[in-house]
């Protein structure tokens, strides 16, 4: 891929000032980020000069042309709380700011979902007793929506919140247990920059620029949509670019949910957004941190099920080929006590322990902590088996509950079947009565996975496939058939393979060819209620059966 990042000449929305004054994030009871040089920055009436005073440190700037002014500043060790001052036009103390570690999370409703609509929600609040953990929340504004804008904005009404049972109901659920979990591990303070609106695609969060010299297809695709609440750009104006270039160790995301749809797209707008905000907040090498999408919907029935989530689920693996990345997954996020329909997950203390696992591994040098689920790494096809190898296995690969859930294999033709399977160090071998000669495995491929497969640390695997096979099943085809014509494409294509259900299906292909439309009505209805395995057939059986009733 290649991609443009464009710096941003952009003319923000501002007025023209004459005093000084400073974004809503550098304020009072902020955090700056520990042992590194941090951007401070305001406005003053150009060709003033500007000194900024931190600790021991002093450092002086002159007011550009438009009005703004920045500087970095060293910031030492973790601790505080300390004054900063700020002396232009006027002076600025800024009080109780403490130096520790940052993390801007972005993202979509299950990284803005509140710690109040969380599991266990009255326990964690009433223990959130974490002054030293600290919130600047971009999202203030009525009815979940952001700050959508047209052009960038130069801040933001928002402000930095401590930690207490009053505040923390409001917090953002996954980045404040990532938060604590990290604050009880280092022992610093710790600050987030929360950046998340429920319901909204990745477009929204990229800049004008990079889609316009990137993405103009995309750009030509939503001037056709008229119903979208936001349109590309608008939240990196209004909510993201107001907090750069704000400090940070790194990122934590999750979202995709709204570009399932997408899957293609998202596989270069993803790593166009981490590339693009590393460049902006200066550290084209920062960690970037980010969920797979959780299991949603109902319990997989088919090996293979072609449905959007898998699919970009598989797309959101594409930003791990840029360095600095890690990828944790929530696809055992709800159990069987949850609604399956329920898109938030309430458990977001799974994904912020997942996430502080992996910047524990990661980013602050703990490399011998198992931080992820089972990884697939290669497959060997052998006879009628396929072998499967997994990193990240920690001391072995295990199995919840009795035995093997949610290997699928398939054959030349590429129809999968359910494997069956057993574990062999980091190894599982795979094999299916209804495919001798296995060319392809898939795993988890699902809206919501039925898999089992875990590592010693109590780590799910991660969904995969190990085809390339052309996927969205275009039901439309099967529609556009007579139904003779979609009878024989079953008969000669996707011909079932249990016996008991072929001999039904004879049955009923036999009366569509004597044009006996009541016995094939009423066969077929025996051969769907039959447990099928493959779900293109299913999908044809279900299309005949309305050509029937016609």
């Amino acid at each position: 891929m290649v991609l443009f990042l464009l710096s941003l000449n952009i003319e923000v929305n501002s007025s023209s000032t004459e005093s000084l004054h400073l974004p809503s994030i550098i304020a009072d009871h902020m955090i700056l980020q520990q042992q590194t040089n941090v951007a401070i920055w305001g406005w003053d009436k150009p060709g003033n000069t500007v000194t900024v005073q931190f600790r021991d440190h002093e450092v002086k700037t002159t007011v550009e042309v438009d009005g703004k002014w920045q500087v970095k500043i060293p910031s030492g060790k973790a601790g505080g709380p300390f004054n900063l001052t700020i002396q232009g036009s006027q002076l600025i103390t800024l009080k109780d700011v403490l130096v520790g570690e940052v993390w801007v999370a972005g993202g979509q409703s299950n990284m803005w979902w509140f710690v109040s609509r969380s599991d266990n929600s009255q326990q964690e609040i009433s223990q959130a007793n974490f002054p030293h953990i600290r919130v600047w929340d971009a999202n203030t504004s009525p009815q979940e929506n952001g700050w959508p804008a047209n052009t960038p904005q130069k801040t933001i009404p928002a402000k930095w919140e401590l930690t207490t049972p009053k505040t923390v109901k409001n917090f953002p659920a996954t980045a404040y247990f990532f938060a604590k979990e990290l604050h009880q591990k280092l022992n610093v303070p710790i600050g987030i920059v929360h950046l998340a609106v429920p319901n909204r695609e990745i477009e929204t969060f990229l800049s004008q620029p990079l889609l316009a010299a990137n993405f103009p297809e995309t750009l030509a695709f939503w001037r056709l949509q008229k119903d979208s609440k936001t349109r590309p750009a608008q939240l990196f104006n209004g909510m993201v670019y107001p907090a750069i270039p704000y400090t940070p160790r790194g990122f934590i995301w999750w979202q995709g949910e709204s570009n399932a749809k997408e899957a293609m797209q998202y596989r270069t707008l993803f790593p166009s957004l981490i590339q693009e905000w590393r460049s902006l907040w200066g550290n084209d090498n920062a960690p970037f941190l980010f969920v797979e999408l959780a299991n949603f919907l109902e319990k997989q029935t088919y090996p293979s099920e072609d449905d959007p989530w898998p699919r970009l689920r598989s797309a959101q693996k594409e930003a791990l080929k840029l360095p600095n990345t890690a990828m944790i997954s929530t696809i055992d996020i709800l159990d069987e006590n949850n609604n399956f329909n329920n898109i938030h997950p309430p458990n977001k203390q799974l994904a912020g322990k997942r996430l502080f696992l992996a910047a524990m591994a990661t980013v602050y040098g703990q490399k011998d902590l198992v931080w992820s689920g089972p990884v697939y790494q290669s497959v060997e096809f052998k006879e009628n088996q396929a072998i499967v190898t997994f990193d990240s296995a920690g001391k072995g690969l295990k199995i919840k509950g009795d035995q093997l859930k949610g290997f699928a294999v398939a054959g030349s033709n590429h129809r999968f079947f359910w494997a069956d399977g057993k574990i062999e160090g980091n190894r599982v071998i795979l094999t299916s009565e209804a495919v001798k000669q296995p060319v392809a495995v898939r795993y988890g491929w699902a809206n919501n996975p039925i898999g089992n497969l875990y590592n010693s640390a109590e780590l799910p695997a991660f969904p995969f496939r190990t085809d390339n096979w052309l996927l969205n099943l275009d039901e439309s085809r099967f529609e556009a058939m007579s139904l003779v014509e979609l009878a024989a494409y079953i008969q000669t294509n996707i011909l079932p393979i249990q016996p008991e259900i072929k001999s039904v299906w004879d049955e009923v292909y036999q009366a569509i060819k004597t044009d006996n439309k009541p016995l094939a009505n009423q066969r077929l209805k025996t051969l769907i209620n039959q447990p099928l395995e493959d779900e293109k057939l299913a999908i044809a059986l279900e299309i005949i059966s309305e050509k029937l009733r016609l």
